[in-house]
């Protein structure tokens, strides 16, 4: 595929078709990263060290050094051993985070492979060893040492596209016959529903505390690590690592305040123009507005009221990562032998547990086309396809697992003009105070029942779940929730004015009308910063915590992350 021209820069140039760029520069200092790696290996003696630790925790024979290989995220150092033939490796985050933040991503994969493997017959790699950076001898930081399999292939390889460029990622192919879709959607199917039954009474990650798993730590989904890696955002504003949330409202709250940390603190190519700037903040000033006044999906609500005062809710496993990519399997007879990589996996809504996955077609709907202008359209054209396939594929496996349950279900709604929540003085005081406009009259939730039983309500099959976030619309706003560079595209298309009404020009124009005069005075504020780092010199900033925590407070108000 050619590399398309960038556009000439006009004064004018908004870009809400397409999505957020990351920060240039942040991401080539990340890159920096891979130096590290090839810098290390070439060391004989800390290879000899690499063998001699793994060795000790595999227990193999004969070990001796394989590859080495960088990934986005981390390296992995293999190591073969042989009577019988068999293969160890050692993994470590690469040095794109805090040793802090390291040694917390690590940890919470571990007890995560380790909970998963427990108590679902998914196949995980085996965890032999994991410790921190004081533990490993080797020096190159916390480690897991676990099994590695050279031998099995993806299975996104099975509904690759053969004709894309290997250079490029993978597309689905679409010649692929039905029947053999159905197939490998079936694999898939059958790990989802099984990660469906696990659930936690709160949001974040697990420790294992007291000889039990619970959840103990802040969530890690990808989108804060995207905000440190390809925004420049200071890790030190994100929140302490044992914040743990009790409600869904908190989680949507928290992940809006990310995409607005992210506008705020990426210096570079974050905005294309004045009017460009006001859409970016507008869409995540209008989304985090929504979190705040409980407007978005939740289980734990049947009256408005209750979003006032959430009810105890449960938690199900979010997997950020759970792609085709990451499901090895037999490359002979298509048998899943490993899912791996569970580094942005946590507990989080049920609503977003229920989405159908948006990688049916392997790529992100906003990086669908190399993320051109009109990409996102492309995709929901082609999608509902996909989607109809993967829900027989899975509706296959409910029947197989003996599923079935029946229950009332709570869903967006259609517009109210009597909805009253915003008339509670104490509620818009707080909600300015936060820098939102309380207006809320043009959203409003209600409850559909499917079903009950004499033994109460149930949950409702996965499958009815998935089908139902996406014609009602919470597949995007959950997508939107945990993706901050895909947010503008998605949010213009499907959120805005499903959530405040009329707005058929598009753009910040019309919901201005609806913010506090504050909350405009900030839009502008920021559209000047903006203006300021676009204009000025390019370069990465080294916050200082204090700073940082007021740049960030001074746009935020009294929500915090």
């Amino acid at each position: 595929m050619s590399e398309q021209p960038s556009p000439e820069p006009r004064p004018d140039r908004r870009t809400r078709e397409v999505a957020m760029y990351g920060d240039e520069m942040v991401e080539e200092r990340q890159e920096a990263s891979y130096d590290w790696v090839n810098e290390k290996i070439q060391n004989p003696e800390l290879r000899t060290e690499i063998i001699r630790v793994v060795k000790k925790y595999h227990g193999g024979r004969a070990g001796k050094w394989h590859s080495s290989l960088c990934g986005s995220y981390n390296a992995v150092f293999v190591i073969e051993f042989q009577d019988p033939e068999s293969y160890g490796m050692m993994r470590v985050p690469l040095p794109r985070f805090s040793l802090e933040l390291r040694e917390e991503k690590v940890q919470a994969e571990v007890n995560l492979m380790r909970y998963v493997a427990a108590n679902t017959t998914i196949p995980i790699p085996h965890i032999y060893h994991s410790g921190t950076a004081s533990q490993n001898p080797t020096g190159l930081g916390p480690f897991i040492i676990m099994d590695y399999h050279p031998n099995l292939v993806h299975l996104s390889t099975f509904l690759a596209d053969p004709d894309t460029d290997p250079e490029a990622p993978n597309t689905i192919n679409p010649t692929m016959p039905e029947d053999k879709i159905l197939s490998l959607y079936r694999q898939m199917s059958n790990i989802l529903l099984q990660l469906d039954k696990l659930t936690m009474p709160q949001s974040g990650c697990l420790g294992y505390v007291d000889g039990e798993y619970t959840v103990h730590a802040r969530a890690l989904p990808q989108t804060l690590t995207d905000t440190i890696t390809m925004a420049g955002c200071p890790e030190f504003v994100l929140g302490p690592s044992n914040r743990v949330l009790n409600t869904s409202h908190e989680v949507y709250q928290f992940l809006t305040d990310l995409h607005m940390a992210q506008l705020i603190f990426q210096r570079n190519d974050a905005v294309e123009s004045a009017d460009d700037a006001r859409d970016k903040y507008t869409a995540r000033h209008m989304l985090r507005r929504a979190a705040y006044m409980n407007l978005l999906p939740s289980p734990s609500y049947t009256s408005r009221q209750e979003h006032i005062t959430p009810t105890p809710e449960t938690f199900k496993l979010i997997c950020d990562d759970l792609t085709p990519h990451n499901v090895l399997v037999d490359p002979e007879t298509g048998e899943v032998r490993a899912v791996i990589d569970w580094e942005w996996a946590w507990f989080g809504p049920r609503s977003m547990a229920a989405d159908p996955p948006w990688w049916l077609m392997l790529r992100k709907p906003d990086m669908w086309n190399g993320g051109v202008e009109g990409g996102v359209d492309d995709w929901v054209g082609k999608y509902p396809k996909y989607l109809g396939i993967f829900l027989r594929a899975l509706e296959q496996e409910e029947e197989k697992l003996g599923k079935g349950q029946e229950v009332t279900v709570p869903c967006l709604g259609e517009p109210l003009e009597d909805d009253k929540v915003a008339e509670d003085g104490t509620m818009s005081e707080w909600l300015d105070n936060l820098h939102i406009s309380g207006d809320s009259s043009t959203t409003t939730t209600t409850t559909t029942t499917i079903s009950t039983n004499q033994e109460g309500p149930k949950e409702p099959p996965l499958s009815v779940r998935m089908r139902k976030n996406w014609e009602d619309g919470s597949f995007w706003i959950n997508y939107a929730a945990r993706r901050s560079y895909g947010l503008d595209p998605i949010y213009w298309k499907f959120i805005d004015e499903r959530l405040f009404g009329e707005n058929p020009a598009g753009g910040y124009e019309k919901r201005a009308e609806s913010m506090t005069a504050e909350a405009r005075e900030l839009m502008e504020m920021v559209v000047e910063d903006k203006m300021k780092e676009k204009n000025g010199e390019r370069k990465v900033v080294e916050w200082f915590a204090e700073e940082a925590r007021g740049h960030l407070a001074r746009v935020l108000g009294y929500g915090q992350l």
